[in-house]
């Protein structure tokens, strides 16, 4: 099924599961999204800002150009989905057990992409992102709270003011200016 310039009413989404739909300069502006499932969809273009996921979930999904800033993916199922090049300004990456905001669990991210992505003030918290990639994002002070970072990849990423807060930092892959700019986070300068 194809949707093209399609606004989207809760009615529409509600209690659905999408499967192989490609949506195309779709609108799902401040929805709540409920048990609702998009498996191995396309969105281009699309437009999710203002809305909430309650128990819903993405499977290998692809979210070109799409805008999902300022969303809280807290009651969100997500499994390798690709959200290179669209734009996550603001988003929460965690995952909520129950309703208590507090009562957080591991959210697994791996197979999921990140390349080229507007990442800006977003927030990963407890998020297993090993082997994932960020080549070309821009996380422009994010923040990775208790994340694993294991062999994920940085490269060509704007860092700049992003914070690693405990996080599992091995093989994690950085450019040089990557290199520069998580050390002088960390109060390191250049000595001649």
């Amino acid at each position: 099924m194809i949707y093209k310039h399609k606004t989207f009413s809760e009615k529409d989404v509600q209690g659905e599961d999408f499967k192989e739909a490609k949506f195309l300069y779709c609108r799902f502006n401040n929805l709540v999204i409920k048990f609702s499932n998009f498996i191995e969809c396309k969105f281009k273009n699309c437009d999710f800002r203002g809305s909430v996921f309650d128990a819903s979930g993405f499977s290998g999904c692809q979210f070109t150009e799409t805008d999902l800033s300022s969303l809280d993916f807290g009651d969100c199922e997500i499994k390798l989905c690709d959200f290179s090049k669209c734009i996550l300004v603001n988003s929460v990456f965690q995952k909520i057990m129950g309703k208590k905001v507090g009562n957080r669990r591991k959210l697994d991210l791996r197979g999921c992409k990140f390349e080229g992505t507007k990442l800006g003030n977003s927030l990963f918290v407890l998020c297993n992102l090993s082997g994932i990639s960020f080549k070309d994002a821009d996380l422009d002070r994010g923040v990775f709270e208790n994340c694993d970072l294991s062999n994920t990849d940085f490269s060509g990423a704007n860092i700049s003011g992003v914070g690693f807060e405990n996080c599992v930092i091995k093989n994690t892959t950085l450019d040089i200016e990557g290199f520069i700019k998580f050390g002088n986070s960390r109060g390191f300068v250049m000595g001649s």
